[in-house]
């Protein structure tokens, strides 16, 4: 896993907000697909299989520093309980930057498979709890993950601006 940290310690983290928009399959064309199943998920592979997991997340995390890009397979992620959630996402290119950053709101109906080499967040949930339906790469993740930590990195942390 590759990662720009050069060392500093940052003691103040800011928020940055970033501006959510509706998913839908035109507006987020340039990170991946929408799904609407589980099924439909069908990550592009590079090298490789595929591998399926199930992430459980909490409405009290709203804030994301972590991003990550793969580049054996693309990844998808498809809310089970149907809650509220946002993808956080960024395009495709060796480093990522604040200003990259972008939101989709998706009322629980709909899924995200983002493409190899998109930078993403582990989905936020915004009412109680929710368990991803994820499937990714089955390669070895830190020889085939690039990494950014904005918060200590760079000083900042990203929450969705709803």
């Amino acid at each position: 896993s590759k990662s720009w940290y050069n060392g500093e310690k940052y003691s103040v983290i800011k928020v940055v907000k970033v501006k959510v928009e509706p998913l839908s399959a035109e507006t987020f064309a340039p990170f991946g697909e929408v799904i609407q199943t589980y099924e439909e998920a069908d990550p592009k592979i590079v090298k490789g299989g595929l591998r399926e997991k199930e992430i459980p997340v909490s409405s009290s995390a709203r804030q994301m520093a972590h991003f990550a890009y793969h580049t054996d397979a693309g990844q998808a992620f498809y809310p089970r309980r149907h809650r509220p959630s946002v993808f956080m996402v960024g395009p495709v290119k060796e480093t990522l930057e604040a200003g990259d950053i972008r939101a989709f709101y998706s009322d629980g109906s709909l899924g995200i498979c983002v493409g190899v080499g998109v930078w993403h967040t582990v989905p936020i949930c915004l009412e109680g709890e929710e368990i991803f339906q994820s499937v990714r790469g089955d390669q070895n993740y830190l020889a085939h993950s690039v990494e950014i930590d904005f918060d200590t990195e760079q000083g900042l942390t990203f929450e969705p601006d709803i």
